[in-house]
């Protein structure tokens, strides 16, 4: 006997719970098939609250899809040369060395050099790809030549700036992209969490009153009791996510990410200028000079 009651002081508050999750579920499609009575109107400030939350939310969704690009090195070139692994294994500033050693010298370098290979994959952005594609062409048409020394410049150039490009990336992944997500994944998710709540409370309330419209008399005081609780379960519920979601609203964190992702942007296209226009001026003299060339040949 004893063992029966313990069994059903647990069960009962099994079925109650039980019973107004069903009611919530019973409230829920009554309000979708447009024959609920009485819905709880959540208040204005509420709802503009929850607007702007979801344009911050989808904000931030739509952002991190884009630059979450920045991750991958390749996204400026995605439709890579067939490059042999001598060509990748070796910077262009390496094999601008190289061309001054010794066939003997050249041969420990080149063994060096495919031990490095094995240990580090080469950069594949397109400025790397227009550096070593460059420095082979120079090498091909022979560094004494006017085309080849500008190429040669080219690719020294081209591989700074690639070398650069690659480090905005990481600065752009640690200061945008990481506390981006941070914050997509606590404070607007916390805040989606608790209007989740408010909404499962709000179901909650309109059931109870819903029960209490239809209890038979000598239940009503109970039923009136259950309504009141459910009440300010909701009323808290409705607090605490307003006051999350105007939190995420104004924390100039997102404001902090987007000006550190400026700011590195700005570093590296002011770094990639400086370089093209130290080496603008050389290669244009370079063109002035076989230009003159050419024609005072074609003159005689």
């Amino acid at each position: 006997m004893d063992q029966f009651k313990a069994f059903s002081s647990q069960l009962n508050p099994l079925a109650a719970k039980l019973g107004k999750q069903f009611g919530q579920v019973k409230q829920f499609a009554q309000e979708k098939m447009g024959t609920a009575e009485d819905i709880t109107e959540l208040p204005q400030e509420y709802k503009d609250l929850e607007k702007r939350v979801d344009a911050l939310r989808n904000t931030h969704t739509n952002l991190l899809r884009i630059t979450r690009t920045y991750s991958t090195s390749t996204y400026d070139y995605p439709a890579q040369l067939q490059e042999t692994l001598g060509e990748f294994g070796r910077t262009v500033t390496d094999r601008i060395q190289a061309v001054a050693l010794s066939p003997a010298e050249k041969a420990a370098s080149e063994a060096a050099a495919l031990e490095e290979r094995k240990e580090a994959a080469p950069p594949k952005t397109l400025p790397h790809a227009l550096s070593r594609a460059s420095f082979q062409g120079a090498e091909a048409i022979g560094l004494e030549e006017p085309f080849g020394v500008a190429l040669s410049k080219f690719a020294q150039v081209q591989e700074k700036i690639g070398d650069r490009r690659l480090a905005m990336d990481q600065e752009i992944t640690t200061k945008f992209v990481q506390p981006f997500g941070t914050t997509l994944n606590t404070q607007i998710g916390f805040a989606m969490k608790a209007r989740k709540n408010v909404q499962n409370a709000r179901l909650a309330l309109d059931s109870a009153k819903a029960a209490y419209r239809t209890t038979r008399p000598e239940k009503s005081e109970a039923s009136r009791v259950e309504v009141e609780q459910a009440e300010d379960l909701f009323v808290a519920a409705l607090e605490e996510a307003t006051t999350l979601m105007k939190t995420v609203l104004e924390t100039p964190e997102p404001l902090r990410n987007l000006a550190d992702m400026v700011a590195a942007q700005l570093a590296f296209f002011k770094e990639a200028q400086e370089l093209l226009a130290e080496v603008s001026p050389e290669i244009d003299e370079l063109h002035v000079t076989q230009e003159a060339l050419f024609r005072n040949s074609r003159a005689d």
